[in-house]
């Protein structure tokens, strides 16, 4: 057992260890380093604000609408809030770009949790909440792992083949606002992220899902010929999935109002409709901020006030 000196020490190098790691050491070092980069002073601060594109106090980096980085040793700043300012100064290049949109990732997508791949396998995870769900998914062949104590729910796995799996290509992508945007959606930032699925092609199908065994994701070569396959009719597919999330989204809302239900209750209820009606459109994630994000959740402001719910 260490004496009080000995951890002191202890403790001691290991923060010069992780301090000699960091380039940025000081404040002042910071706003050298800013001004190099050629970032305006205005675009942080050293108090939380997030009006700024970054922000920082003693503790937090602050980026963002919702971002922050919460650092165990104060020096441990500087970097994280330089790196966020080279990333905004990155995006702000590109919005004053002429580019309309650029594709972010190209990803596969699966209807389960997948843990890990084993050759042809994968294996999947569940969770049940209820001694009743535990009992229907050992019924059907899930395996239990362990109870989470402090989520409350029970975990459980199954190996199954790869190609019993329902699986998508989802396009992530960034996408500077238009007028007919503006009008349709009311979206007001100068960019915005979103997503669209497509059905696994044919062609490709035995393709995708050999990379996907093999490695876990599309490989580079299969995600730029499906990058040419889509680009073109990726922003109109998206758009008019977005106007028909926004239709059938606000009706499903409207429908669930129910006076007889107390605001809990009533507030589940809009969440199973908005969860029924996002799963069957492929526009729909649960990003923040993104541009289905923000047609649902006009929708649910709709809906909250027609509801009498503040």
């Amino acid at each position: 057992m260490m004496t009080k000196e000995e951890q002191q020490a202890y403790f001691e190098k290991r923060r010069q260890e992780i301090y000699d790691k960091y380039r940025i050491k000081t404040q002042e070092q910071f706003i050298e380093e800013c001004r190099k980069a050629e970032i305006p002073d205005d675009w942080y601060s050293f108090t939380h604000d997030r009006s700024k594109p970054v922000s920082i106090d003693e503790d937090t980096v602050y980026y963002g609408k919702i971002g922050k980085t919460i650092v165990s040793y104060d020096f441990q700043r500087w970097d994280n809030a330089f790196e966020q300012l080279l990333k905004y100064k990155k995006e702000r290049q590109w919005e004053q770009s002429v580019e309309l949109y650029r594709i972010d990732n190209i990803k596969w997508e699966s209807n389960a949790e997948i843990t890990s791949f084993h050759g042809n396998s994968a294996t999947i995870r569940r969770v049940a909440f209820t001694k009743e769900e535990e009992q229907a998914l050992k019924a059907e062949g899930w395996i239990y792992d362990n109870y989470d104590q402090y989520m409350c729910y029970t975990n459980f796995h199954k190996t199954i083949d790869i190609t019993s799996l329902k699986s998508v290509i989802v396009f992530e992508f960034t996408k500077i606002t238009d007028e007919r945007d503006k009008k349709e959606f009311g979206f007001k930032d100068k960019s915005m992220k979103g997503s669209y699925r497509y059905p696994v092609p044919k062609d490709m199908e035995e393709y995708i899902t050999s990379s996907v065994r093999r490695t876990g994701e599309i490989s580079e070569p299969l995600k730029n010929m499906l990058r040419r396959r889509f680009e073109k009719s990726l922003l109109e597919d998206e758009f008019l999935a977005l106007v028909q999330l926004k239709k059938d989204h606000r009706q499903a809302l409207f429908d669930a109002i129910n006076k007889s239900l107390s605001e809990d209750e009533q507030k589940s209820a809009f969440a199973e409709a908005s969860n029924r009606v996002e799963m069957l459109n492929p526009a729909a994630d649960n990003y923040f901020d993104s541009r289905s994000h923000v047609v649902t959740h006009k929708n649910f402001d709709l809906a909250y006030e027609k509801a009498g719910i503040k």
